[in-house]
């Protein structure tokens, strides 16, 4: 399990945890190594997605993609299909892309499940900043093949543990 906080990018062959979902969009891509995530926030821009893109394409478990999905609040914009579709041309991925709509007002949590590496189950629940944020959650930052920065310096602490209870299962819809 790996926990993306905004700007990382990340591997896991599991589960990927993304905290504090609002405005950014939890990105993952299913290959047969794993899952791939990225913790999008704001727009994204040529260095943002060949960040994302040479991750994927230089890790070990990476490869194809089999699946492309994004969480985040509300149905999504044009502009956020277009980003997922320019990720999709430039991992030369041409299958279904999907966008999962997250049902709480306000701040998630966010889990993708692997499912045999073709498909994910994908979670949610509302972020209580006074909870899930405390440092008690989070460890120091080890650099390593799973875990990199799309833009900006690396975060000094990153979480290694969201409590799971009341997670319920999110949809998403094909864009």
């Amino acid at each position: 399990m790996i926990y993306l906080c905004e700007r990382e990018i990340g591997f896991d062959d599991t589960e990927i945890g993304f905290p504090s979902v609002l405005g950014c969009r939890a990105v993952v891509a299913v290959t047969a190594g794993g899952l791939f995530g990225f913790h999008l926030n704001g727009s994204l821009n040529a260095g943002k997605k060949a960040a994302l893109v040479g991750f994927i394409n230089g890790h070990a478990r990476g490869g194809a993609l089999r699946a492309l999905y994004a969480a985040s609040t509300g149905p999504g914009l044009l502009a956020d299909y277009a980003e997922l579709r320019d990720i999709a041309n430039d991992l030369h991925y041409t299958g279904p892309i999907y966008w999962a709509s997250l049902p709480q007002a306000g701040s998630s949590y966010v889990n993708f499940h692997n499912i045999n590496n073709t498909t994910c189950a994908i979670t949610a629940r509302a972020w209580d900043d006074a909870v899930d944020a405390d440092d008690a959650n989070r460890v120091p930052n080890v650099v390593g093949a799973n875990r990199a920065m799309a833009n900006g310096a690396a975060n000094a602490r990153v979480y290694n543990h969201v409590d799971p209870a009341g997670l319920k299962a999110v949809y998403p819809n094909a864009i």
